[in-house]
This record gives C-alpha cells, sequence and structure tokens, in this order.
C-alpha cells in the first residue's frame, strides 16, 4: 500500500515546483478562498500572544495572516513536502518551520493547533488517518484546535479527494472534548470544528 503522506509530499512538490509560491501551489482555485479559510480558522479563539502550531503549513501564508493582525504572536509551522518547507523557510526565515509529520514526529505543545485542508489527499484510510491526526493535535494543544474539511454536504464533490461528514467528524470529536462549534456557513464544500479543552 502507498503510504498517502509520501504521495501528499510528492503532490505538492510538483506544485510548488509548477507554480512557485502562490494560493496554486497549496491547490486553491482562487486566492480568496485561502483567505476565507485563514478568517475562520483564526476566529476560534483570541490569538494575541498565543503560540500557534501550524500543521500542514505550506509556505506559512497564515502566519502573515495573523501576525498582521497579532504582531505578538508565536508560529510554528510544520509540512510534509520538502519543496514546501524549503520555500517557506526562504521566505520567511524568522520562523520555525519544520519538515514533519505531526503524527510520528516529536513536537512540542501549543496553545493553539491549527490545520488547513491536510485530509482530503489522505486516500482510502481517510477517516482513520483523520481521526488519529484530530486526536493527536487535540494532545499537543492546551487550548483550542481548529481544522478544517471538505464537507460531505457539498453538491459537487470531486473524484479522487476525500470529503468528511460533517457530523460524524463532530460525534467523534465530541469523544474527546465536550466543548465543539461546528461552522459551515463560510463555504458550501467545507466546514471547520473548533476543539477546546475547556469551556470558551
Amino acid at each position: 500500500m502507498n503510504d498517502p503522506f509520501k504521495s501528499i509530499a510528492s503532490y505538492y512538490d510538483v506544485l510548488v515546483t509548477r507554480h512557485g509560491h502562490s494560493p496554486q501551489a497549496c491547490d486553491y482555485g482562487r486566492a480568496e478562498s485561502q483567505t476565507a479559510k485563514f478568517k475562520v480558522l483564526a476566529e476560534a479563539m483570541p490569538l494575541e500572544g498565543s503560540s500557534v502550531l501550524d500543521v500542514g503549513c505550506g509556505f506559512a501564508d497564515f502566519a502573515d495572516y495573523l501576525q498582521t493582525r497579532n504582531p505578538d504572536l508565536r508560529y510554528t509551522g510544520c509540512d510534509l513536502a520538502p519543496a514546501m518547507v524549503a520555500a517557506a523557510r526562504a521566505r520567511r526565515p524568522d520562523l520555525d518551520i519544520r519538515q514533519a509529520n505531526v503524527l510520528t514526529d516529536p513536537m512540542e505543545p501549543h496553545e493553539f493547533v491549527t490545520a488547513n485542508g491536510i485530509f482530503y489527499l489522505l486516500g482510502q484510510n481517510a477517516p482513520g488517518l483523520m481521526r488519529g491526526l484530530i486526536e493527536r493535535m487535540f494532545q499537543l494543544a492546551t487550548v483550542a484546535v481548529a481544522f478544517n474539511s471538505l464537507s460531505s454536504w457539498a453538491a459537487d464533490p470531486e473524484q479522487g479527494e476525500f470529503y468528511a461528514d460533517p457530523l460524524e467528524t463532530m460525534a467523534f470529536c465530541r469523544q474527546i472534548t465536550p466543548w465543539i462549534t461546528l461552522r459551515h456557513d463560510y463555504h458550501p464544500r467545507d466546514f471547520t470544528l473548533y476543539l477546546y479543552k475547556l469551556r470558551p
């Protein structure tokens, strides 16, 4: 069986080579879609002065978005794709950017752990891998987790991509914490979940 994480890394390395630093290299059709998802993720908790771990950080564009609004925020990014990590480090040498798999590599706890678009290419074992990643992110968070996923409620799903059921995903997350917010109000093909350690 192919390792989905190696396949994902290779997929994004090709996009970086083809598109350079752009939303297209992060597999977005439009820059506006990326910004909309950043906005929803950032609304999970007050971030001024917080530490953030961005899982699947790509070019660390989310750091730009966050630090424009929260200058003293402390950001760490990790990504599977070597080309992404190299480009992010070259673009933002001031940040802690790591080539790492959050499931298997050591990572320090952060107040806020976030993931943007990391599940859709996980392949045949996507539901189980998604659950493992959610559990791991919650272990690493001291305050909150926010992640998004393609939604099975989408009217126009694309072949070869994993679309999670929002209610099934929320039901799984309720086994981890009772403090949850589901967002399905910003894009018809996407949802975001906030998970909190304590009542927000």
